[in-house]
């Protein structure tokens, strides 16, 4: 399926803070979603099919790329990491 991925700083911390679901997929705090777009790995924040408007609509949401059949991975920050990443968006 083609999807756009995108990436915003504000949900980004938001998630930090607090657990989140992902299509009924519960996320720990502090995982971190990463998508292999033309070859390169990218954090994202939100992936829609194609073409679709976002749910979020934070001021600072991007559109980092699209793709299909695009491979995707979860990454779990550290506790350190992510107190360094809330207290620096402060």
């Amino acid at each position: 399926m083609d999807e756009d991925f995108y990436f915003s700083n504000k949900q980004f911390i938001k998630g930090l803070k607090l657990p989140k679901s992902i299509d009924g997929l519960l996320m720990k705090r502090g995982d971190l979603s990463i998508a292999k777009i033309d070859g390169v790995w990218k954090e994202y924040t939100e992936s829609v099919p194609r073409g679709r408007k976002p749910l979020s609509n934070h001021d600072d949401l991007v559109l980092i790329g699209s793709g299909k059949d695009v491979e995707i991975a979860r990454e779990q920050l550290s506790q350190e990491q992510i107190e360094n990443l809330i207290n620096g968006a402060m």
